[in-house]
């Protein structure tokens, strides 16, 4: 801190002054973000995070992904940005047009209670269905597509409808469809060379939903761990903070010391997950189609 500021606001002249950043990186920092590491920040859309060696990297530039930035997430690492442009939005998107038949209904308790229960009623039906081959097949961009390749004229879409087609079923679907567009980006950056093994997870979705997180795991088919941290995103700011004023002397201490464990972990059922691999291949049908009509 200069003299002049340290004179306007009372305070000791020196004191280190560190430098903002963007949020989701300092939430991949907070989970504790390593090569190899696919950090999700899971609300109402996502922001994947990962970084690597520059040696891995080279010169090559990740096509068809929201960022690259030499040093953005880690020092001496390139960080890589990705995400959807809509995920939980979807969920209370389905939530929102099945409740339009309560639009008549004078606001109250009653109609809030509706309301709340109605995801909950849903998730507890879908979760109870195992997937099928046969079933209806969704598409996640009712909010345009992030990754791979920013399009936001792109629409969602659901198929494989019939009259005797459920709302849970449908809703099943949608969490399907938000899993295979994360498959999607996972898969994007792994064709370009990038290494994957894991996912570590955090945002509202990651500790509220556990039959997403579940669905998730089985379509990527790997582990996801869920960080416990609340605020991870503001731990990992803190543990910069913490470098630059001197407590730790960098980013690596700092994260041995203040770094969240883990609250759970969603393993990928092996069933489950071959009978994805047919789905997945169904959702890029979908998307190629989605893509001509659009």
């Amino acid at each position: 801190m200069t003299p002049e500021w340290a004179d306007r606001l009372g305070l000791p002249q020196g004191i280190a002054v560190a430098v903002g950043a963007l949020d989701a990186h300092m939430g991949a920092v907070g989970a504790s973000v390593a090569p190899g590491i696919l950090t999700r920040i899971m609300g109402t859309s996502t922001c994947d995070i990962m970084v690597a060696g520059k040696d891995e990297v080279g010169g090559r530039c990740i096509k068809g992904i929201c960022g690259q930035v030499d040093g953005s997430v880690l020092p001496g690492f390139i960080g890589f940005e990705a995400g959807q442009s809509a995920f939980g939005d979807i969920y209370a998107w389905f939530r929102k047009m099945l409740a339009w038949t309560l639009k008549d209904i004078p606001g109250g308790e009653a109609r809030q209670k509706v309301l709340d229960g109605m995801l909950v009623e849903l998730t507890r039906e879908a979760q109870d269905m195992e997937p099928s081959e046969d079933g209806v097949v969704a598409l996640d961009w009712m909010n345009g597509r992030r990754t791979p390749d920013a399009d936001q004229n792109v629409k969602g879409a659901v198929a494989g409808l019939t009259l005797g087609t459920s709302a849970p079923e449908i809703f099943r679907a949608l969490v399907e469809a938000t899993a295979f567009g994360s498959r999607r980006i996972v898969e994007h950056m792994k064709g370009q060379g990038l290494r994957i093994d894991s996912v570590n997870a955090i945002g509202g979705i990651s500790k509220k939903a556990p039959f997403v997180m579940q669905t998730l795991a089985d379509v990527l088919d790997m582990p996801i761990r869920v960080v416990r941290s609340e605020q991870t995103c503001a731990l990992g700011a803190a543990m910069f903070a913490a470098v630059a004023a001197g407590v730790y002397k960098d980013i690596n201490e700092a994260t041995r010391h203040m770094g969240s464990d883990i609250e759970a972990e969603y393993r990928p059922d092996e069933k489950r997950a071959l009978i994805y691999e047919k789905l997945y291949k169904k959702y890029l049908e979908l998307a190629k189609l989605a893509e001509t009509i659009n």
